[in-house]
C-alpha cells in the first residue's frame, strides 16, 4: 500500500531558518501525518537529529546534485531554507520534482527562500528611496532588472511553475533578528545567528566604535526570525490544502516585514549598547571609511548591499494568508544589546 503520509524535503536543518522552520514542523499538530526528511553535513548532528527527534536525515552537501535531485523526486513538499543564490542546487532540485511530475503526473510543491535583497540599490546609506515594492503586485516584482539580486535564481523557480510540473512559492525575508527558539537550537544542533546585524556588530567591534554605512538614511523591512519561520507552516497549511488555490509562480512572492528601520537607527541602537559596555565614549555611530570596509569586511559590494541599500516592501501576501507577526522595530531595537553580549562571549 502506497504511503498516505506527506513527504516534506528540508534541504536543511542547523540554519537558523532551516533550524527554526523544522522546531515548528515537529510541533506542528499534524506531525504524525509527516515524514520529514533533512540533509545535514554532519554525521553527528545527523545522528541526534534522528534519535532525538525522529527526522529522516541525509548526511551529505548541496553540492551533490544527484542527491538533491533524489531526495527531491521523493517528496509532496520541497522546503528550500539554504543558499538563496546556489542555482545548480536549485536546478537539481526541480528536476528532481519534475521527475516526480513525468512518472506520476502528480505536482509538487516547491517553497523556496529568496530575500528582500532583489529590491537593494546602491544608496550607500545616503539617502532613502520612496520606491515601495508590493508583493501582491506582480508587476512590481518582474519591473526589477534580472540582474537584481536573488533574481535569476527566483526567475528560474517561476519559469518552472509556468511549465507546469510544480507549484512554486518564494519566500523573502528582509533583515531577519532575534534569538530563535524550538528544540533544534535547545539540543545545540544549530545556528543561532543572523547575518546583518551580527555582520555590522563584528565590523563596529573591530574598529573600536559603533559604525554605518554612509549616513545611514537608507530603510529596511525587519522581521523576527520567529515570525519568519512561522510563516512557513501558515504557507505549508495553505498548500497542503490546496496547492493551486495558493498564489503561486509569479504571483507567488511573499515579502516577509512587520516594519522599517534606517540603518541610522541600527547604529545610534548600537552605539548606546557600546557606550553602555564601555566600549566606546559617544553614543553616536560614525560612517564606516573605505579602508573599514575593506580591512574587516572585505568586500565593498556586500557592505553597500547589506547595510547600507534600501530594500522596501509590504507583506501583503502573507498576511492575506493569515500570518501575524508579532516582533516590531521595538523589538529589532531591544535585540541588538543581546546580540553583542553574545558575540563577545564568544
Amino acid at each position: 500500500m502506497a504511503s498516505t503520509k506527506t513527504n516534506i524535503f528540508l534541504t536543511g536543518a542547523t540554519g537558523y531558518i532551516s533550524a527554526s522552520v523544522l522546531s515548528r514542523l515537529l510541533a506542528h499538530p499534524k506531525v504524525a501525518n509527516f515524514e520529514i526528511t533533512t540533509l545535514v553535513r554532519s554525521p553527528e548532528k545527523a545522528k541526534v537529529l534522528k534519535d532525538k527527534f525522529g527526522v529522516n536525515v541525509v548526511v551529505g552537501t548541496h553540492a551533490e546534485h544527484e542527491k538533491l535531485t533524489q531526495l527531491a523526486e521523493r517528496a509532496d513538499v520541497v522546503i528550500s531554507v539554504t543558499d538563496s543564490d546556489d542555482l545548480a542546487a536549485i536546478n537539481a532540485l526541480m528536476q528532481g520534482l519534475k521527475n516526480k511530475f513525468e512518472k506520476t503526473g502528480v505536482k509538487g510543491s516547491f517553497i523556496h527562500t529568496s530575500g528582500t535583497g532583489f529590491l537593494t540599490d546602491d544608496a550607500r546609506g545616503m539617502y532613502a528611496t520612496d520606491k515601495v515594492y508590493h508583493d501582491s503586485r506582480p508587476e512590481e516584482i518582474e519591473s526589477l532588472p534580472d540582474t537584481a539580486f536573488h533574481r535569476n535564481v527566483d526567475l528560474a523557480i517561476v519559469g518552472a511553475d509556468r511549465e507546469g510540473y510544480l507549484c512554486a512559492y518564494i519566500v523573502s525575508p528582509p533583515l531577519i533578528f532575534g534569538a530563535p527558539s524550538g528544540p533544534i537550537f535547545d539540543a545545540g544542533l544549530a545556528n543561532r545567528h543572523s547575518i546583518q546585524i551580527p555582520l555590522l556588530i563584528k565590523t563596529s567591534l573591530a574598529r573600536g566604535q559603533a559604525g554605518m554605512v554612509g549616513e545611514g538614511k537608507s530603510i529596511w523591512n525587519h522581521a523576527h526570525v520567529n515570525d519568519v519561520a512561522d510563516f512557513y507552516i501558515v504557507l505549508l497549511d495553505a498548500v497542503l490544502a490546496d496547492a493551486d488555490k495558493v498564489p503561486h509562480g509569479r504571483e507567488g512572492f511573499y515579502i516577509l516585514e512587520n516594519g522599517e528601520h534606517t540603518w541610522y537607527e541600527i547604529g545610534k541602537a548600537l552605539a548606546q549598547v557600546f557606550a553602555e559596555l564601555g566600549l566606546q565614549k559617544s553614543d553616536e555611530p560614525t560612517p564606516f571609511t573605505a579602508e573599514d570596509i575593506d580591512k574587516y569586511i572585505g568586500n565593498a559590494m556586500i557592505a553597500h548591499l547589506a547595510l547600507g541599500s534600501n530594500a522596501r516592501g509590504r507583506g501583503e501576501q502573507a498576511r492575506a494568508l493569515g500570518w501575524k507577526p508579532k516582533y516590531d522595530k521595538a523589538d529589532l531595537l531591544a535585540s541588538i544589546k543581546p546580540e553583542v553580549e553574545a558575540i563577545l562571549r564568544k
